[in-house]
């Protein structure tokens, strides 16, 4: 998941918050949850960086961010249609993150919780595609303290619209892109002067390839492209738009008919605002019921 949120370090603002911006899925999250299951996750992630950018220029000095999170995620599927998918979630998220840019700064706690229904639909051709439009909503439930520059939560409430295509162009082989776009309210509690922060729409483009080696194994790669988000803080622009790009690969495997176990990797290609990710790693079990 997303960075987000705001920093004022040295009079250089960045941004920097918890819980994600935008939703990044994996190759085959968007495929059809069978009729009336629910399906519990769990994810266990962790990220280092060790390079901070601002307006595309790598800020001096040694710079570090490490993050762990664990996110449960619970989905139940309706099939009024059998061409037809409704799956209302809740995503919970709980991190630690600790950031060295070199003054020291440490949270943790629970993030903001993430509601959301994707609405799935198969026009039945012989490619099998699958379309999906999902919307969700960020409460602003997380941790947040406007005294300290590194927090949980956001302290606003975000808006989420998300739009998959899956194109399941050969037997093995399925092609999987994606965008979204996010909107925030205003965060009037920023920083130690309660200034008003907003922020511009947020873009978010993400493409994959998956395979299919086994029917209980699926390898996935591809890669994605973060803009948008330009900070502004009591009518004053920041200059801080993002512009990111970057590459995963997955694999997951059905330890059993129910049990799914994934493990997914990659890093930051590109970094225009904020922490390049230099390594990032999430494993995933999922339990269908």
């Amino acid at each position: 998941m997303k960075r987000t949120g705001a920093l004022i370090a040295g009079g250089l603002t960045l941004p920097f918050c918890f819980p994600a911006a935008a939703l990044e899925f994996s190759p085959g999250d968007y495929e059809m949850l069978p009729a009336n299951k629910s399906l519990m996750l769990a994810y266990f992630q962790t990220s280092h960086s060790d390079a901070l950018y601002s307006q595309g220029k790598k800020v001096p000095g040694e710079n570090r961010l490490q993050t762990e999170a664990t996110l449960l995620r619970f989905i139940h599927g309706f099939r009024p249609q059998d061409n037809l998918s409704i799956e209302p979630q809740i995503i919970v998220p709980l991190v630690r993150a600790e950031m060295n840019t070199p003054f020291t700064e440490q949270a943790s706690g629970a993030g903001d919780i993430i509601l959301g229904i994707p609405f799935k639909f198969s026009p039945g051709s012989a490619g099998r595609d699958i379309f999906s439009l999902a919307p969700f909503v960020y409460a602003p439930t997380g941790a947040y303290d406007n005294q300290h520059a590194l927090n949980i939560g956001e302290n606003r409430w975000r808006y989420l619209l998300q739009g998959v295509w899956i194109h399941h162009f050969r037997d093995k082989w399925a092609l999987e892109s994606g965008a979204d776009v996010s909107w925030t309210t205003p965060d009037n509690q920023y920083g130690p002067g309660n200034a008003t922060l907003r922020q511009s729409p947020r873009y978010e483009y993400q493409a994959y390839l998956s395979y299919q080696l086994t029917p209980a194994t699926r390898l996935g790669a591809g890669g994605g492209w973060v803009t948008g988000a330009e900070s502004s803080v009591n009518g004053t622009r920041q200059q801080d738009r993002l512009n990111s790009r970057y590459i995963r690969l997955s694999a997951s495997h059905f330890l059993t008919p129910s049990v799914q176990l994934q493990i997914s990797g990659g890093r930051d290609l590109k970094v225009e605002q904020g922490f390049r990710q230099d390594s990032t790693v999430s494993i995933r079990l999922g339990v269908l019921f």
